[in-house]
């Protein structure tokens, strides 16, 4: 079963493997997909149209999937995919 702490917002529309972890404060997205066994650490933000695959740990205050601060950045949707095993 999906351990997700108290204080974290999670979407209900997102879409959380049963092994995942979340921590504190964290902030899951409507559009956020999340493989199993990821643990997401305190204060993490996951936002925008983000997959994050199997056996990954998102360390605290990560944020992923939102706009960059490129003033380039053209308005696509960001997307994170990451294979097993990363850290960030």
């Amino acid at each position: 079963m999906t351990t997700i702490h108290p204080t974290a917002i999670v979407d209900p529309a997102a879409q959380l493997d049963p092994s995942v972890t979340v921590g504190p404060y964290a902030v899951i997205g409507p559009h956020v997909r999340i493989g199993a066994r990821t643990s997401v650490g305190a204060h993490c933000v996951i936002e925008g149209h983000t997959t994050i695959g199997a056996d990954n740990r998102i360390f605290q205050f990560a944020s992923l999937g939102a706009e960059p601060q490129d003033k380039k950045y053209a308005g696509d949707f960001p997307a994170v995919v990451s294979v097993r095993g990363v850290f960030l």
